[in-house]
């Protein structure tokens, strides 16, 4: 009895190596997620954690609570995975202030006279929706130095918020680098810095 040609196995070995090279990039890209995610709490002396699907790295930025973990969003082919920093600024902006990115919703809005509220600085009016802002808060976001991190902020995170006290930002993916990973890590930390270094030379101006 003859064996079938040669030919006829090719199509099921050609998907056969697909898989396989399939499921070895996806191992592959898994580990050095994984070292990068190690490397970067042992850079800082932060915390990692692991669990099926999901990473965590855990610690301290200048006295506050600081997460960086991963999260999936949507759901069947429209799933996906996001990188969700989130960083406690204490009081330093209180816990009464909201602030977002200003979306096509709050533009079509202000069409009609709805206007949110303002920091005096033209730029990040624009590019910022805020509520409740008190006059110390207001002199804060239009530090130079503060206001060159937020509006940062607004162009390298796919969204990012600060309620009551927090600052969340979220990024589409999950790094593999730790280099990677500290460019979506410096930016938030890199703010912080910035508002307790304003919220200092205003206080010191003040009692001046």
């Amino acid at each position: 009895m003859a064996g079938l040609p040669l030919g006829t196995y090719v199509p099921a070995l050609l998907i056969a190596l697909f898989l396989a090279l399939m499921t070895f990039a996806l191992l592959r890209s898994r580990k050095n997620q994984h070292e990068a995610w190690k490397g970067l709490a042992a850079r800082h002396d932060w915390t990692f954690s692991e669990t099926p699907g999901a990473m965590e790295v855990q610690g301290l930025h200048q006295g506050r609570q600081l997460s960086l973990l991963t999260e999936k969003r949507g759901a069947g082919k429209h799933r996906h995975h996001v990188t969700v920093l989130r960083l406690d600024l204490g009081d330093v902006l209180g816990r009464d202030l909201v602030l977002e990115p200003e979306g096509l919703g709050d533009r079509f809005l202000k069409l009609f006279g709805r206007r949110d509220e303002e920091t005096g600085d033209a730029e990040l009016d624009a590019a910022l929706d805020l509520k409740r802002v008190s006059p110390e808060v207001r002199a804060l976001l239009r530090a130079p130095e503060v206001g060159r991190r937020l509006l940062a902020l607004r162009e390298q995170a796919a969204s990012f918020s600060i309620v009551a006290g927090m600052l969340e930002v979220e990024h589409h993916g999950i790094p593999e680098t730790l280099g990677a990973l500290e460019a979506r890590v410096a930016p938030a930390l890199e703010l912080a810095d910035a508002l307790s270094t304003a919220r200092q030379q205003l206080r010191g101006r003040t009692s001046g």
